[in-house]
């Protein structure tokens, strides 16, 4: 019976001292660990190319500027370079791609895009190029920003803190239908429909049910309401919310010759083909990063769709003002003419 005692107070023993000695050592090895990643963390931070909280604009330009005469360029793009501007408290930072020259010669010495699907093509890119880097504010635009937006760069600059995605055009368009007169002719679907539905797909939604929640048939007769057309602010949360995985899928996809049929095959600067990928991620970043649905409810002062909510009100450029809004309603599909659709995608 001692015995027994003994054995137990030595088993009792010997597992409070392991107890004892295992415990801290898991502490110290967990402390390590974290340790490594706040000093990690930080260290990527300082090592970031971008000023904290500025704002980095990444506009889509082509040939919409004079690459060897500097002097032309607009005024806002030259307020947002070293080359031209060395205030270091400027409000803003351009980031400039040129998709011209791979080889980046001059006078195309600047970082190179491939030239796929008007701006979304740039705009992939630079999430791809800096996924891991990015600024803490963005401002996606196009060449030419004002002719959807008074005062877009101005407009940025009176986002709420707290807002994550909003655009910042002031043209509302409402009952976009996903029909067109290109159509698979497996299964009758319009192209861009599809197309819609395969990159919503590649970020993890069911592009099916997000575009057709009532399983409307045809389903291309779905329509989309939201403000047009991809010029965005956003912040890197909103961009992270999404993997790099998920984000490297669609660039890639945005360099395959078509999007889901040979059908619907571009031919990067020249004017023939369509535009599908381009035209409809153009109509899908309010569902990407502002995580709305397909059909949004038009803004309206005093709800929770009132601009207000998204921008200052005394601010320049400001859109918490109804009076700045356009609006275009498309006809119902069923009397839609689809040659308007097709020019719409070529504005």
């Amino acid at each position: 019976m001692i015995t027994i005692i003994n054995r137990r107070k030595k088993f009792t023993f010997i597992f409070i001292l392991l107890f004892c000695i295992l415990i801290p050592l898991y502490i110290l090895k967990y402390l390590s660990i974290s340790s490594k990643n706040v000093l990690l963390e930080n260290s990527i931070a300082n090592k970031s190319k971008w000023k904290k909280n500025r704002l980095v604009i990444i506009p889509a330009i082509y040939n919409e500027i004079k690459w060897n005469n500097y002097s032309t360029w607009p005024f806002w793009i030259r307020q947002g370079l070293d080359l031209f501007n060395k205030n270091l408290s400027r409000s803003y930072d351009i980031y400039l791609y040129q998709r011209i020259d791979p080889n980046c010669n001059p006078p195309y010495n600047w970082p190179y895009s491939p030239n796929m699907h008007e701006e979304a093509g740039v705009y992939l890119k630079f999430i791809y190029d800096f996924y891991y880097d990015l600024p803490d504010k963005m401002l996606f635009i196009h060449a030419k920003p004002t002719q959807h937006s008074l005062q877009p760069i101005e407009a940025s600059q009176c986002i709420r803190d707290d807002v994550y995605y909003t655009t910042i055009n002031d043209l509302w368009i409402q009952n976009r239908p996903w029909t067109s007169k290109m159509r698979d002719p497996v299964d009758n679907q319009s192209l861009i429909y599809k197309c819609a539905k395969h990159l919503l797909n590649l970020f993890g939604f069911d592009g099916e049910a997000q575009l057709n929640p009532d399983n409307q048939q045809p389903n291309d007769h779905n329509v989309i309401s939201a403000m047009c057309c991809a010029q965005f602010y956003v912040r890197k949360e909103r961009i992270h919310h999404y993997t790099y995985e998920q984000w490297s899928s669609v660039y890639n996809a945005s360099l395959q010759p078509y999007c889901t049929h040979i059908l619907d095959r571009e031919f990067p600067g020249r004017m023939v083909g369509v535009k599908y990928f381009g035209g409809s991620l153009e109509f899908l970043w309010h569902i990407i990063l502002g995580l709305h649905p397909a059909y949004m409810l038009p803004p309206r002062t005093n709800t929770n769709t009132d601009l207000c909510h998204l921008f200052y009100p005394s601010c320049r450029g400001s859109l918490c003002k109804e009076t700045y809004l356009k609006y275009y309603v498309h006809p119902h599909p069923k009397s839609f003419n689809s040659t308007s659709l097709e020019q719409t995608l070529k504005e």
